[in-house]
């Protein structure tokens, strides 16, 4: 039985609570985006240029709900996708001028957020949990990458 203060169980619920957080201000924002669709946005605004697939997996979520956002981001020309100079059968998603107001609005609600979960915080405890966490997260890449390669 997983114990409800172990340090998986907090991050795993921390993480789900800081989503629903998101999720609550998107929706209360008036972006004419879902939460998802935004969250897309995010991550095409921080890797600009990618394949749909790789956007998917950085979120997450099945390549066929990517579609459905990036869909939607594409109707409301916030991104385009643009065929891969490596691979003609593939596309890149990138954005397009129109995202940039959005996408700041975006992060600065995502930034706003951030500083309300830590705002009990002192900065040194602020900078050991986010140590703290680079450690784990390197911790957890490193294993997916060696039962990858074997």
């Amino acid at each position: 039985m997983i114990e409800p203060e172990s340090i998986g169980f907090l991050i795993a619920e921390t993480a789900r609570l800081q989503r629903s957080e998101f999720e609550k201000r998107i929706a209360g924002a008036g972006f004419e985006l879902t939460p998802g669709e935004a969250r897309a946005l995010l991550v095409i605004g921080n890797r600009s240029g990618c394949r749909q697939n790789e956007i998917a997996e950085k979120m997450g979520v099945e390549p066929m709900t990517m579609s459905g956002y990036i869909d939607k981001l594409e109707s409301l020309e916030l991104v385009a996708r643009l065929p891969d100079p490596t691979d003609r059968r593939a596309r890149n998603v990138v954005m397009t001028p129109k995202a940039e107001p959005m996408l700041a609005e975006i992060r600065q609600l995502a930034k706003m957020l951030l500083s309300d979960m830590v705002s009990e915080m002192a900065e040194g405890e602020r900078e050991a949990l986010h140590s703290a966490l680079k450690i784990v997260k390197a911790a957890l890449v490193s294993m997916s990458a060696s039962r990858d390669a074997e």
